[in-house]
């Protein structure tokens, strides 16, 4: 299964152990896992500005991803769906990269469900594929 990961499921995983690191640990070894710049982008952001990580500590994170995960590409074409503009994007880049599920914590996204055949799940459903 193709799988895009949110990234406030790749924080919580890499930031602490506990069910979104496990997630992505059996993912890596099952599926087929996609990133995008837009996600890395994002997933830097976050680590530094609201959690002030280092940037040495933050470039381990991003070159595990990078190492484990398929590289996929950032959509120019976004709709306006979610009222998060970040969400939009992301979003966007699942169907550029024909994923399967997007994986995320966020609740706006969750309320979707499913996007033009693209499940969203939360990574505890994640364990009933």
């Amino acid at each position: 299964m193709k799988i895009l990961f949110d990234t406030n499921v790749l924080v919580s995983a890499f930031i602490g152990s506990g069910m979104c690191y496990e997630v992505i640990d059996h993912a890596v070894d099952e599926h087929r896992i996609y990133y995008t710049d837009f996600v890395i982008t994002e997933f830097r952001r976050v680590l530094k500005n609201k959690f002030r990580y280092r940037e040495s500590l933050i470039n381990e994170f991003v070159e595990f991803i990078t190492d484990f995960f398929v590289e996929g590409d950032t959509s120019v074409i976004i709709k306006n769906i979610c009222r998060d503009k970040n969400d939009n994007q992301l979003l966007a880049d699942t169907l550029q990269n024909k994923v399967e599920i997007l994986i995320t914590g966020d609740k706006d996204l969750l309320d979707l469900e499913s996007y033009e055949g693209i499940r969203i799940i939360s990574p505890e459903e994640y364990w009933k594929l």
